[in-house]
């Protein structure tokens, strides 16, 4: 009996790129009725870092890639909200790209503020694509020392 010796050669970035292509089809699947642009475009939520002092809360929101004319931050009722949009910058040549791994379209943060906030007192400053906001407190909600007097 005499059994056949061919040796099958396995190229392991082949099988990889395989993987990848069977994973992109099981997405494309899944979201097939969101439309094209679903992987690429939609909600998506920017990292924000909230540090609290004495005197304010300090947010900064991290959002490069948005023009400042397309943010948004409104309070009502102790609900902060930022909201905004990042737009794809090339908007006519999407075919051309091979890969799109940053999020566009759309976002929202919302956020329950305390009611040691002053809702008149927000600064929010765009920077380097950094929105930071200061959330100054009430004065009198502020830590505040009491002289004691000797008699």
């Amino acid at each position: 009996m005499a059994f056949g010796t061919s040796l099958k050669r396995v190229d392991p970035f082949q099988e990889l790129m395989g993987m990848q292509e069977r994973m992109n089809q099981i997405f494309r699947n899944n979201f097939a009725g969101y439309g094209d642009d679903t992987l690429t475009s939609g909600a998506w939520a920017p990292a924000v870092d909230i540090y609290e002092t004495s005197e304010a809360v300090e947010m900064t929101f991290e959002i490069p890639g948005v023009n400042q004319k397309d943010i948004r931050v409104n309070i009502e009722n102790n609900l902060l909200t930022v909201s905004g949009e990042r737009k794809f910058e090339h908007e006519d040549r999407r075919d051309s790209y091979h890969r799109v791994e940053r999020n566009y379209g759309a976002f929202q943060r919302s956020f329950t503020v305390p009611s040691t906030i002053d809702p008149n007192k927000i600064n929010a400053v765009f920077e380097n694509g950094l929105l930071r906001l200061t959330l100054q407190k009430r004065p009198e909600t502020q830590p505040r020392a009491i002289e004691v007097k000797v008699k």
